[in-house]
């Protein structure tokens, strides 16, 4: 005799809804899980990359220092390009605004001289 056959009519019903609505959350929490997974493995790979960049760089200390110094020039490069074209953005936005303002300037206001006969 099943367990369930000891329950009747509107008990089975939410009971049955219980377990659909369980099956439910399984089935959408699969993907969830599959991220979970995902985020493991990323963990699982940057720790085995830092022990064996330790271990290198506790067997090669002059190495790992040439590779810090080749990584903060490169650093160093990209952060003055990035200013470098930024500056030249803005001195191109000054240019414009300065030959705006010579341009207004130079526009006489031909409406003043209606009438007058000097």
């Amino acid at each position: 005799m099943s367990k369930f056959s000891d329950i009747t009519g509107p008990a089975l019903e939410r009971a049955m809804e219980l377990v659909n609505h369980a099956g439910d959350n399984l089935k959408t929490g699969g993907s969830s899980a599959a991220e979970w997974l995902k985020t493991g493995a990323a963990i699982g790979a940057m720790k085995t990359g830092g022990r064996a960049v330790t271990r290198v760089a506790k067997r090669n200390p002059t190495a790992t220092i040439a590779v810090a110094a080749v990584g903060l020039g490169l650093l160093g490069y990209a952060v003055y390009r990035k200013n470098k074209r930024d500056n030249e953005a803005l001195e191109a936005k000054s240019r414009q605004i300065a030959q705006r303002r010579r341009h207004a300037a130079s526009v006489t206001d031909e409406t003043s001289d209606i009438g007058s006969d000097a």
